[in-house]
């Protein structure tokens, strides 16, 4: 199971069929907001898949919300 989900479950107290459905709001939404490739790669760390440099896609993406 995706850690994200087991997270969400045990912080938030979700069962595991609405902590998916949360993790799935979250992607659609960053998906819409973040520029290519940048999207796949936030979304390739929410499944739990490497996605290579993620400090370097971290600190891209604060500088999207004006943090540096």
């Amino acid at each position: 199971m995706n850690e994200l989900v087991k997270k969400l479950m045990g912080d938030a107290n979700l069962d595991e069929t609405t902590a998916k459905k949360v993790l799935a709001v979250v992607k659609k939404f960053l998906d819409d907001k973040l520029p290519s490739p940048i999207d796949k790669k936030v979304a390739n760390v929410l499944d739990g898949i490497d996605a290579g440099d993620v400090g370097n896609l971290l600190g891209k993406a604060k500088g999207l919300f004006g943090k540096k």
